[in-house]
């Protein structure tokens, strides 16, 4: 009999029917059989076929065990339920709305019930929105009944389960995917005929878990539902025969109500129906269920913070986990700051489709750190600080290899430009690359030949115009100075000022010379210096400082200053943000 051996290393159909062929046509027991044959090619396939098959399951199958290589959302949920990490849930977006209620008679107060619905309309489509806990209304000294309120977009649900103890396998799963599971209100009571019911709370500390503990853990299973799991006596009490389960939560729509900002009651409030609302924060925080790429790139992370902000990278995680209008976040010590600053450490946060956040975002994020955050360390939440590329981009191209007009060629210029800022730009951490950004513009079309870009950097603040104030800016890049007396590595747009004799001046601008920051206007070709030192620049660091900076006036009330950096490429440090507005591109096309 030979000795020849089936090679296992192919796996591809071909592959495996022709090693077969040949394993089999070495057997001296199918010596001079055709192989090719209608009735052995057909048994041949099926084999080759069931093999080709097993082996893409199989891989398919080691792939889903690693959450670093699994693509289907229960393998990641059930992968990252062992990092003790339970991907969120869809949010409802939260408003604060002022409700004023006109009552018959004189109440001495009114009382609004939890779970009182209002709704409001966004694109024609009626949201939701409820109170997550009852307010009392009092009458104010003008004898009205007015009150400030927190709403969550989402319908009041109510799922109830009854334990079975023979039943081996029962489980507690909310069966709407769209459950708010941060909303869910967990109650048992002994039995269904028993009135007495007691609250289950989501459990937190681990280790402060007694057996006689009234909490319930989350877990996402299949398809995006939550399951509601309780202790067994030893962790957390347990249920007995005959218990009564009831979970409360709200059923949201996520992002959609995002914005709403016109409100009006779907129910009475304390019995009175002559109810108005205004708002005082609109709607804001509304999310989708966390996507399976995010839940790969937070689990791990937010276990090895083990819950608790003690790193930087702690910082991140946590709010990674918990606030979904977080797009991009960066977080340092203060001891990393341009000047440091002990015992802080700083997060700046960028919220989707906005450059900073609102005053109720910003309370949100503090919430969420200080039970979590160490005593002596305080989280200071800070803007990013956004400074803008402008490019001047020359490009030459034949118009012979193209259909296309010059300005069809510009219109792609324009649009790789912008396609560069969405996928390379606008968050932290993310270099400007100048060759990478030419290379893509030289491939917009084929009919290109070469490109030149040239750039201006510059950041924009609103000054004060009624008192003196010192404004610093930490560029990070360093500032061109290739030898002293060098103009423009600053400048600036336009506003009034005083010289030292108090004479007014329009059309002032600001430049740097040898280090010093100074005020001129331009009288036809004339240079007039209005202040000769309002500041100094770090040509080194790209720190720029203007002391008691007082403009008289400024059109717009926003100055821009520009930059010119030493380097192409430039690297944002800390709450730096590089990003390319469209109003900024300028592209001219040549004909050669």
């Amino acid at each position: 009999m030979s000795t020849e051996k089936l090679d296992v290393t192919d796996l591809d159909f071909d592959q495996i029917k022709d090693n077969l062929k040949s394993f089999l046509g070495n057997q001296t027991v199918f010596s001079g059989y055709d192989f090719t044959a209608s009735g052995l090619n057909t048994i041949l396939n099926v084999l080759a076929y069931n093999t080709h098959y097993n082996s893409f399951y199989l891989n398919m199958i080691a792939n889903e065990m690693y959450l670093g290589s699994a693509s289907i959302r229960n393998s990641v949920a059930s992968k990252a339920a062992m990092l003790n990490y339970t991907p969120r849930s869809h949010v409802g977006a939260s408003a604060t709305i002022n409700v004023t209620v006109v009552p018959t008679g004189d109440p001495s107060f009114i009382t609004c019930d939890k779970f009182t619905k209002f709704s409001s309309t966004i694109g024609g489509k009626q949201y939701v929105f409820s109170t997550l806990q009852a307010f009392q209304i009092d009458k104010n000294l003008a004898g009205a009944y007015v009150k400030q309120m927190d709403v969550r977009e989402g319908v009041p649900s109510v799922y109830t389960f009854t334990k079975d103890t023979s039943d081996k396998e029962q489980r507690f799963v909310l069966p709407n995917s769209n459950v708010d599971i941060s909303t869910a209100e967990v109650t048992v009571k002994v039995s269904p005929s028993d009135a007495t019911s007691y609250a289950y709370e989501k459990a937190g500390d681990f280790t402060a878990i007694s057996g006689t503990a009234n909490i319930y853990f989350t877990s996402e299973v299949s398809n995006g539902r939550y399951e509601i799991q309780f202790g067994d006596g030893s962790i957390g009490r347990a249920l007995t025969h005959g218990n009564q389960v009831q979970i409360r939560a709200l059923v949201c729509n996520g992002e959609g109500p995002n914005g709403a900002s016109t409100f009006k009651a779907l129910d009475a409030v304390g019995g009175f129906d002559n109810i108005s609302i205004s708002t005082s924060t609109a709607a804001y925080g509304g999310a989708e269920r966390e996507s399976i790429e995010s839940v790969k790139f937070n689990a791990p992370k937010t276990f090895s913070s083990q819950r608790r902000a003690v790193t930087v990278e702690d910082y991140k995680a946590l709010i990674f986990a918990n606030f979904p209008d977080a797009e991009s976040i960066q977080s340092w010590g203060g001891e990393t700051s341009a000047t440091p600053v002990y015992g802080k450490v700083y997060i700046a946060i960028k919220p989707k489709g906005a450059e900073f956040l609102t005053t109720a975002q910003r309370k949100t994020v503090i919430a969420l750190l200080s039970d979590r955050k160490m005593v002596a360390i305080e989280p200071v939440i800070t803007d990013p600080i956004i400074y803008k590329v402008q490019p001047t981009v020359t490009v030459k191209y034949d118009s012979a290899a193209t259909t296309g007009s010059s300005s069809a060629i510009a219109a792609k210029v324009k649009t790789t430009i912008q396609n560069y800022n969405s996928t390379d730009l606008r968050l932290f951490d993310t270099n400007f690359k100048f060759s990478k950004l030419l290379t893509k513009i030289d491939k917009s079309d084929d009919s290109i030949k070469n490109s030149l870009m040239t750039l201006k950097i510059y950041t924009s603040f609103i000054p004060s115009l009624l008192t003196a104030v010192t404004y610093r800016f930490y560029f990070n890049n360093a500032i061109a100075h290739p030898f002293d007396g060098y103009l423009g590595a600053i400048s600036s747009s336009s506003f009034t000022y005083r010289d030292t004799a108090g004479t007014l001046y329009d059309a002032c601008k600001m430049e740097d010379y040898n280090g010093l920051i100074r005020v001129y206007r331009m009288e036809g070709t004339i240079k007039t210096i209005i202040r000769n030192n309002i500041g100094s620049i770090d040509y080194t660091t790209g720190q720029v400082i203007l002391v008691a900076f007082a403009p008289q006036a400024i059109t717009n009330n926003i100055v821009h200053i520009y930059f010119e950096p030493v380097e192409e490429d430039m690297i944002p440090v800390r709450e730096l943000i590089f990003q390319i507005l469209d109003s900024d591109i300028t592209v001219n096309v040549t004909d050669v």
